[in-house]
């Protein structure tokens, strides 16, 4: 009877593996030296971009247009994403995640600026510590398709106990008859009768391996990168309290980010050998490698599930903060940690004010006060004075201060109040909504708020200019009226003078107001803002001046 055989002999097994463990070693020093390069390499991005800022260009900088908004209080009227928008000169976040983060500060604020300021004071002391930080994560692509951490500890997997028993027992047994064949103690057909039996259970894995596989390679160079970015954060030293917290919960604890991200790293490097079929299928054989990486998963799910959603937390708000600190480093001279306390009914003092996306060159900064028995002030002037731009630098800074981060003012003394603004609405055809009756709208949302009993500053700039003249002034006032017995404080800006008649009824009202000269044919501004009611107006001198009307 005749038998259909392999040849005797164990040399070709015992090569297949020795090729399989030099393309491992190979595999692995590559993806160190690119790594390497790719941290050098984004190293001369972020400083090539910050050089380009230094000029004004902000281009390659996120501007965030996914988060316009105007519904929001204040960030559409404040301008605060899109393109040239305050947020694409502020953002330095290099991760979805990150960004996501720093959107949250700004448009919400924080409970504890004080101390996010004082972590960002100690950061602007270590600029290369912090670029390098950004440049370990900023290799990753802001893609929809990538998962966080947090979301692959909560996946379920399945490890029965049988896996826990046959990862040992099939190595064994693979092992053995392997020994037996290279021994020629069996013929190859009965080797390979039994390589097929000891991939069985590995096979009634591989649904379940293969969706572990896949959520390991998307989270792959996020683990990477955070641990890159974590062995930098702990080899500094760190003394703001913010800081030291940060360090406490990723390195002192028991159950530490530093272990835990190094065990996952290993289970991704794992997952990253069963690309390749063959190298799968050995190591499957002779380690029932999916086995193993499925009840090593499991086992680092129940280790670490609970910490990774605050690691992560931690690695993204430091993104937030970076941000921070390259804004205090590029205009150290010019800004200042701000003050803010809980009182409504405080001074408001604000000392060399300024717009922070105003090239310095031509910025020219304001000095600006309330008493705490005054709630509004009123501001006139020419156009193209100053008055709007002034606004906004109130309100961006006031959104800066809220959130933890320095000001463009040398003092920034400030109720902590929510911004509510109406500077710009739009009609909408799509909801049959008029120009007039959506301004209407948002008064009446400011005014909801107010009477929520919530904090607010309000930033209105030249209202109801939907409407006619006479009916704008008495609406004007009224609104401005009812706004006073509200106890709210805020600022309008207005080219109705009659407006600030209601300085002389009320105490609680002031005026101030921006000027222009007009020397011959030419125009100049001082964008500096007064006590008082303006005097002089330009709309006839600049129709004149473009032609628009006979002189």
């Amino acid at each position: 009877m005749a038998y259909f055989t392999y040849p005797y002999g164990g040399y070709s097994a015992l090569g297949i593996v020795a090729t399989v463990i030099l393309f491992l070693i190979f595999v692995r020093k590559s993806a160190e030296n690119t790594d390497q390069l790719n941290y050098v390499n984004a190293l001369i991005t972020i400083n090539e971009n910050e050089i380009k800022a230094s000029q004004h260009d902000f281009s390659n900088f996120d501007d965030g247009k996914s988060y316009i908004n105007a519904a929001h209080p204040f960030s559409y009227d404040m301008d605060i994403f899109g393109k040239g928008s305050f947020f694409q000169f502020f953002n330095r976040t290099v991760t979805k995640k990150g960004e996501e983060a720093l959107v949250i500060k700004l448009l919400n604020g924080i409970e504890n600026p004080e101390q996010s300021a004082e972590a960002i004071d100690e950061l602007t002391t270590k600029k290369e510590w912090f670029q390098g930080y950004l440049a370990h994560g900023s290799n990753l692509e802001k893609e929809a398709t990538e998962i966080s951490l947090t979301e692959l500890s909560t996946q379920v997997f399945t490890a029965k106990p049988w896996i826990n028993v046959f990862r040992w027992v099939l190595p064994f047994l693979a092992f053995s008859i392997t020994a037996l064949y290279y021994f020629s103690l069996i013929a190859g057909l009965e080797f390979v009768f039994g390589a097929v039996l000891i991939l069985i259970p590995v096979r009634q894995k591989l649904k379940a391996t293969n969706a572990l596989h896949k959520s390991l390679s998307k989270v792959g160079k996020r683990v990477q990168a955070m641990r890159n970015q974590l062995t930098n954060m702990e080899k500094e030293t760190f003394t703001s309290d913010l800081l030291k917290n940060y360090a406490t919960v990723l390195f002192h604890q028991e159950k530490n980010a530093k272990q835990g991200l190094s065990e996952l790293s290993k289970l991704v490097k794992e997952a990253e050998f069963r690309d390749n079929v063959l190298v799968a299928v050995v190591l499957n054989f002779f380690l029932a490698w999916d086995l193993r990486l499925i009840w090593n998963f499991k086992k680092w799910q129940n280790n670490y599930a609970s910490e990774v959603e605050n690691w992560e937390e931690i690695v993204y708000q430091m993104e937030a903060l970076i941000s921070g600190a390259n804004f205090r480093y590029n205009f150290k001279s010019h800004t200042g940690i701000p003050t803010l306390y809980n009182e409504t009914n405080g001074e408001i003092e604000l000392t060399a004010l300024g717009h922070p996306i105003i090239p310095l060159k031509k910025l020219v900064t304001n000095n600006f006060s309330l008493a705490a028995s005054e709630q509004f002030a009123i501001v006139t002037g020419p156009n193209m004075a100053g008055k709007s731009t002034f606004l906004r630098s109130i309100g961006v800074n006031l959104m800066l201060a809220r959130a933890g981060f320095h000001v463009m003012a040398k003092k920034f003394t400030f109720p902590n109040m929510k911004l509510y603004s109406s500077m710009r609405t739009s009609d909408d055809l799509k909801d049959e909504t008029s120009y007039f009756h959506a301004e209407l709208l948002r008064l009446r949302f400011i005014v909801d708020a107010i009477e929520r009993k919530e904090k607010v500053f309000i930033i209105l700039d030249e209202i109801l200019k939907g409407t006619n003249s006479k009916d704008k002034e008495e609406g004007s006032a009224k609104f401005l009226q009812k706004l006073n017995q509200l106890e709210a404080r805020g600022i309008i800006a207005t080219h109705d003078l009659s407006l600030t008649q209601l300085a002389n009824v009320y105490t609680s009202i002031v005026n101030k107001y921006f000027d222009t000269t007009i020397a011959g044919d030419e125009i100049s501004f001082d964008y500096c803002i007064r006590n008082g009611v303006a005097q002089n107006m330009n709309a006839s001198f600049l129709l004149r001046k473009m032609g628009l009307i006979d002189s």
